[in-house]
């Protein structure tokens, strides 16, 4: 019986769709909020990173947690549901507070709690799913998963937007957002429930599989997971030095409607939907280095390709391009931690892992928001060949530069950790390119979500 057929992987997948919906109603646009509130370029990189930091440094109380409790079923049951609460707080600080850097201030510090409980999360629901989820079925599972989140969040993302746009129409933007943050409550809320029908095996973690980080760290020259690790957050540092941006970019430099605005964003959805199953496959079969290898060089190109063109069609054509290659790059660098690290070990590496990649993502967004308001004014002018000029173009080709620098320079460092079938960089992009993936996505919307819930599911 295949895993996705179990009550476990269904709970697990229940979980993700509904958390897919509060994702793309509510985290999606608080970035969009923080503009909305008058906040400045580095409240904006604040608002986008800091919070994620402090969710990171949680991560290590998620550790302790789930290497202490007796169910890491039940305490991610109630982690999920006081995210949920938190969204509450969220969706009224523009009734509470007038426009400016105190509302925007508040809205960090709410955010910062709601990161809390991710990454409080994180380590917990990563343990549990890594002692359930069976290795050969881990590339499987998660491109399915992953592929319904895509789906949803798309979902969530075209319904929150429409929600915006009419409430802008009206000049009642903050009802929008109330709206909008409501329904991300709810959805998060209702998604601990299906968690119930999870296994919940008891996790034992013996002395000697336990670690500092900071031993964790003296390991860097020796260790190929920790290289590996540093490759991830280099690659995550660069993307937010213009990332926590592109909100603000869009809709005050291009002055994008949020209609527009939700165009861009929803086209990464569309395009991780149409093909996240597809790179799970290769992973299974292929390996994750060579999908971080393909996608971690193409990536390096996204960033210089806003410097091309602001015309609608083809952002969201970048946008597409984007959502298919950052896929399969998280993907890999999600599944090569369950390849590379022991049951007992796990938990703890994955909070390790988030503090690093969350010091270096703040770092890149205030290296970020320090340059957009620093930077000589001619500096972008001299790379607005064919947009108009922003100091927000120097971000997108210095993010280009330092991603092509990670691949080039530390990607090379660490290996493949299971023996797996060779593949050319062309010949894998012939194969998330062609048509069969694409018509494979599709035909699985329609058809899978009977297959699994029915427990029937044709051979391929």
């Amino acid at each position: 019986m295949s895993f996705l057929e179990t009550q476990s992987a269904k709970g697990l997948i229940k979980e993700a769709k509904l958390d897919a919906v509060k994702i793309g109603s509510g985290d999606t646009y608080l970035p969009a909020l923080g503009v909305f509130l008058g906040g400045t370029p580095l409240q904006i990189g604040a608002l986008s990173t800091l919070p994620f930091l402090i969710g990171a440094i949680a991560q290590s109380c998620g550790m302790w947690l789930a290497e202490k409790v007796r169910s890491r079923r039940q305490l991610s049951i109630r982690l999920i549901r006081t995210q949920a609460l938190l969204c509450l707080p969220i969706a009224v600080i523009p009734f509470a507070f007038e426009s400016g850097w105190y509302a925007v201030a508040v809205l960090i510090g709410v955010a910062a709690l709601y990161q809390i409980t991710i990454g409080m999360l994180a380590p917990v629901w990563g343990s549990l799913a890594g002692d359930i989820i069976p290795p050969t079925s881990r590339g499987e599972f998660f491109g399915f998963r992953n592929k319904w989140m895509a789906i949803l969040t798309f979902a969530g993302v075209l319904f929150a937007g429409q929600v915006m746009h009419y409430c802008s129409e009206r000049k009642m933007t903050e009802w929008g957002f109330l709206v909008i943050m409501t329904l991300a409550g709810i959805a998060r809320y209702l998604s601990a429930s299906p968690l119930r029908t999870v296994s919940d095996p008891l996790l034992h973690v013996p002395h000697e599989a336990k670690f500092s980080f900071w031993q964790f760290i003296s390991r860097a020259k020796h260790s190929n997971f920790v290289k590996f690790v540093f490759f991830v957050s280099f690659m995550n540092f660069s993307a937010a030095i213009c990332g926590p941006y592109f909100a603000m970019y869009m809709l005050n430099n291009l002055s994008y409607s949020y209609h527009e605005y939700t165009l861009v964003v929803a086209a990464v959805m569309l395009a991780q939907f149409l093909v996240m199953r597809s790179w799970g496959a290769i992973s299974d079969q292929f390996g994750n280095r060579k999908i971080l290898t393909v996608c971690g060089t193409l990536v390096s190109f996204n960033p210089l390709l806003w410097l091309i063109s602001s015309k609608l069609w083809f952002v969201i054509l970048v946008q597409i391009y984007s959502g298919i290659f950052w896929a399969g790059f998280s993907l890999a660098a999600a599944n090569f931690v369950f390849d590379a690290v022991s049951v007992s070990k796990r938990a703890r590496c994955f909070a390790y892992q988030a503090i690093i990649n969350g010091v270096l993502v703040f770092a890149g967004s205030l290296l970020g928001g320090f340059l957009v308001t620093h930077v000589p004014s001619t500096w972008g002018k001299q790379l607005a060949y064919f947009v108009e000029p922003s100091p927000f173009l120097v971000l997108f080709a210095i993010s280009g530069v330092l991603r092509a620098f990670g691949v080039l320079v530390i990607l090379p460092t660490f290996k493949e950790v299971r023996q797996v079938e060779s593949i050319r960089g062309h010949q894998l992009l012939i194969r998330i390119s062609s048509v069969r993936p694409i018509w494979d996505a599709t035909f699985a919307f329609v058809s899978n979500s009977y297959e699994v819930v029915s427990g029937r599911r044709r051979g391929r």
